[in-house]
């Protein structure tokens, strides 16, 4: 038994943002069914290509059946508004009024399945003087101070300095997957539906939230407030002989410190500096873990998926793909000790469920279907 196994989502969404939530909510379990047009959804074609389809598509829409739809049909709305109907979540991030145009705004689907949790993504949110501006995860992470804090820990006059990874798409989509998840246990509790509405930049505003804090507390920018790392002496990436070790000591633990490198005094952090450069990188964390000190290797993706411990919970999921072969990626990351989340399925081919889909839900026979293929509705 699966936490969503009754759970069905309506997945209009694209690229990053909303598939990972939608992922989630699969791995979980739900029966996610994905909507792309005839044509393919652009995260499918992203560099570098597996079996023909990109390494982002593989990972973020696992989990799903995937059927094609003309939206600017009018049969394609037809079924999607019976396939709305059918669901319990739809959940999409077109640009702003892209849904109202099509006839599939949240009160479109209302009038169809009145307790509708329906989720809309988008860069601003649903109101607001730049609801209508176009977005990407850079743009909001720009603007939530993400990357101006980035480049201040380097230097403060710096240039902005972007990290790896889609922060702007990913952290959304998690604060999406709770707000999800939220209104199905307040439809469960009261049998009200309700809208979504999940903003790129006040999502990231909310990760910021210390830091911006901090400012509204004290007036001064992070990088102004002298006694953020009063004590941190011995905290940071340190370069040992053969690659790199992080080291987080806080000032209870220096004497722990101590003891892990076999030394009576440490003065400064130049000393701890010279001492981790003598060593190796096992040799450091394995000194300084035998005596509860924080210390951990600075991998590379490669070594980050041979680790022991990563091994051991089960943190990468091999699927078979018919035109990729094995496909290997992260596992859920959160286990339960009742309910499974797992990796059932792989991404799914350019409309590869659409007879599946159609027959099942809305009891479409072949002709029906062979019609709508024909006629450019589905491929």
């Amino acid at each position: 038994m699966s936490l969503l196994d009754k759970i069905r989502i309506l997945d209009f969404s694209h690229v990053y943002f909303g598939p990972y939530a939608t992922m989630l909510l699969g791995d979980m379990g739900a029966d996610v069914i994905k909507v792309e047009p005839t044509w393919g959804e652009v995260a499918r074609v992203y560099p570098p290509l597996f079996g023909g389809v990109s390494g982002v598509f593989h990972y973020l829409d696992r989990n799903k059946r995937g059927v094609t739809l003309n939206l600017k049909a009018p049969r394609g709305k037809e079924i999607a508004l019976k396939l709305a109907e059918r669901s319990d979540v739809v959940v999409e991030n077109f640009s702003r009024g892209a849904m109202d145009r099509l006839g599939l705004g949240y009160e479109d689907i209302r009038k169809v399945k009145p307790d509708i949790v329906y989720a809309s993504l988008s860069g601003f949110g649903l109101d607001g003087p730049y609801a209508k501006r176009p977005s990407f995860a850079s743009i909001a992470s720009a603007m939530s101070g993400w990357y101006r804090l980035t480049g201040d820990i380097v230097d403060p006059e710096g240039p902005p300095i972007r990290p790896s990874e889609w922060h702007g798409d990913l952290d959304p989509a998690l604060f999406a997957t709770v707000g999800i998840l939220s209104a199905l246990l307040h439809r469960e509790w009261t049998g009200e539906g309700q809208l979504v509405d999940v903003s790129q930049l006040d999502c990231m505003i909310a990760q910021n939230g210390v830091s911006i804090t901090h400012y509204l507390m004290s007036g001064l920018l992070p990088w102004e407030i002298s006694e953020k790392y009063m004590g941190l002496r011995f905290f940071g990436a340190f370069k040992a002989s053969d690659g790199w070790v992080y080291i987080h000591t806080s000032p209870r633990m220096v004497d722990r410190l101590k003891e892990g490198m076999g030394v009576e005094e440490l003065e400064s952090k130049e000393a701890l500096e010279s001492w981790v450069a003598e060593r190796t990188v096992l040799q450091v964390v394995e000194a300084l873990s035998a005596t509860s000190v924080p210390v951990a290797p600075v991998y590379q993706v490669n070594q980050v998926v041979e680790d022991p411990q990563v091994k051991h919970r089960g943190m990468i999921v091999s699927l078979e793909h018919p035109e990729a072969g094995t496909v290997r990626s992260p596992n859920f990351p959160v286990k339960f000790s009742t309910t499974s989340a797992e990796i059932r399925m792989p991404a799914p081919l350019l409309g590869q469920h659409n007879d599946e889909v159609l027959s099942e839900l809305l009891g479409y026979g072949s002709e029906k279907i062979e019609a709508l293929r024909k006629d450019g509705v589905i491929t």
